[in-house]
Order: structure tokens, then sequence, then C-alpha cells
């Protein structure tokens, strides 16, 4: 073992055995190479450990009367907060398997010191049924990024449910031809915004129900300069596609809350009495109007007209439905 591999097995060893918390000595590291097959003079160590020093590797160096010298690692660039954070993340989201998030937690941990991994665990409980049941989408995500480096079109087939929940290629088995331009993360979910050759327009596809796309030899279109990605996702994520409408809704203070998960805080609020008057932009859509029907009579459309009739007769369809009328 010359020099430089083994300042790289020393430094390694440093980073997986001590932390802030933990040191070990020098006759640990010694009794380490010597496993190793490798004899390392105290002067040599303390020469390595020199070296790596100036090489701004963070590593403390403190000596016990009667027991030696000791070092520890504290260069780390990850907190342990920012680790839990990562962590957490990678258990909640649902595009990512159980076997694949084990993995990459594992690994994860492995960036702090020996004195926190253990305690590096996923806070956040989550139901394996919403797991993805496979590792196919982090492919599919991969083949888009791919695509998108390339300037190249994908094509695929998109999955729906039948009544019977079984996962069906749509329309028949059709093969889309996109060009992607972005993927957007949202409610847990990743999308892909493109260029659709059948819609003739921009669409959204949930990236979860496509089958592993493939690469078209055909260069994707120009990204539309009227195109943003922000009002995708805050506005058509959100209520899905439909015309653009301005909306005065009634309801509770209580609400309010909701109207900032959904909205954001940009909103216009107005107190009345005992209820607000918060005016949004929407698209109007079944989804919308099933969105406020939740909140039953704490929540009403108050204007404009037009959107208040469209409102009551999705009500009273329901009704009529339930009553068998």
């Amino acid at each position: 073992m010359d020099s430089k591999e083994r300042l790289i097995v020393l430094l390694r060893y440093l980073k997986d055995n001590t932390d802030e918390e933990t040191e070990v000595s020098a006759a640990d590291i010694r009794r380490m190479f010597g496993e190793l097959g490798e004899s390392v003079s105290a002067p040599t160590l303390r020469d390595d450990i020199a070296s790596l020093q100036r090489a701004n590797e963070d590593i403390l160096v403190h000596e016990v009367s009667g027991k030696g010298m000791f070092f520890k690692y504290v260069g780390r660039e990850w907190s342990e907060a920012e680790l839990q954070i990562l962590i957490d993340a990678i258990s909640a989201g649902q595009f990512i398997s159980r076997k694949k998030s084990d993995q990459l937690i594992d690994k994860i941990r492995q960036l702090a010191g020996p004195s926190l991994r253990e305690s590096l665990r996923p806070c956040i409980l989550t139901d394996d049924q919403v797991k993805a049941p496979n590792e196919s989408t982090l492919y599919t995500v991969q083949t888009i990024r791919n695509a998108m480096d390339r300037n190249k079109r994908i094509r695929f087939r998109h999955y729906e449910y039948t009544p019977e929940m079984k996962r069906t290629p749509k329309h028949g088995g059709f093969i889309y031809e996109v060009s992607p331009y972005a993927m957007i993360w949202k409610k847990d979910r990743y999308y892909l915004v493109g260029w659709s050759e059948k819609h003739r327009a921009i669409a959204h596809f949930r990236i979860d129900r496509m089958e592993l796309p493939k690469l078209s030899a055909k260069e994707r279109r120009p990204v539309p300069e009227e195109l943003r990605l922000e009002d995708r996702a805050d506005r058509i994520f959100n209520m899905f596609d439909g015309p653009e409408e301005t909306v005065t809704l009634r309801l509770k203070p209580y609400l309010v809350n909701q109207i900032a998960d959904q909205f954001g805080e940009n909103v216009s609020v107005k107190q009345k009495r005992d209820f607000l008057e918060v005016t949004v932009t929407v698209h109007l859509s079944p989804t919308f109007y099933a969105w406020v029907f939740q909140y039953g009579s704490d929540m009403t459309i108050s204007a404009p007209e037009h959107v208040r009739e469209t409102y009551a007769g999705y009500l009273q369809e329901a009704i009529d439905e339930v009553l068998g009328e």
C-alpha cells in the first residue's frame, strides 16, 4: 500500500467510525491497518493526519495523558436535521417502492457519523399500500430526463384502471408521442408536462401510470413561449383543466386554512359578519365543484352567477341520483 492509498484508507476509516461525539485512538487506527496487512508507525500516522489536515479535512486531534493520541472527523457536509428531512421525504414518496426506499435510506444514513446512524429513521408513518410496487417509475423519470437532455420526444402507453381494479392501457394501447418539457412534483406525485401529438396541445401525464418510455428519433417541439410551468402546477394540478374563471367563495372562517393550502396566501379575503369572502382564480371543472362540495354548507359559491348555477346543477344531479329520481 503506497502513501496515497494509505491516506484514502485512513480518511475513510475516520469518516466511518468517528464524528463530533465519537473518536478513535492511534492504537485503533494502527490495529485497523494491521488487519489489512500494513504496519504503520506512530510517526507515520502523525504525518498522515497532518497531510489530511493540510488538505482541508476537518480532523481534530488531542492527546490524553497516559493513553495516547485520539482523533475524530468533524467535517461532515450534512447536518442531522438535513439528513432526517431527506429520509422522511424518501420514506413518504409514493413513487418509490418500499424496497428502494429502504436502500436509499441506508445510503443516506452512511452520510452521518456513527453516533447518529441508528437514530436516523423515518419519522413519518407510511402506508405500504400507497407505495409503488416496483422501481419502474425511477427508470421512467430517468428516461424522461435523458430525452429532455438530448432534445428528443418520447413514446409510451398510458394506463388506467378498470372497474375491477385491473391496470389496463388507455385507448386500447394507444402509443402517445410527447415532447417532454418538465416534470412537476405535486401532491406526492410526479407528472410529465409536454406537447402531446394526440391532443395537439400541452398535456400532463401521471408518470407512475406510464409504461417505460422509449426515446423517439424525432426532436421535440420547441417549448412554447406562453408556457408557464408555475401556472400548470399551481392551478391546473390543483383543479385540473377547464376554463379559467375568477370565483368568489363564501366560507366559515375556520376554512381559511384550506384556502391557503389550495391557493396560497396571495388571495383576496374579506371579513364579513360571521363568514369570509375569498376571491380566487380557478379552472372550472367537476373537480373544482367537488372540492367545494366536500365542505357542505360551510363553503358556497357566491359569484359569478353562471358558476353558481352550474354548481347547483351538479348538486341537483347528485340529489336525483341518491333518491333514484
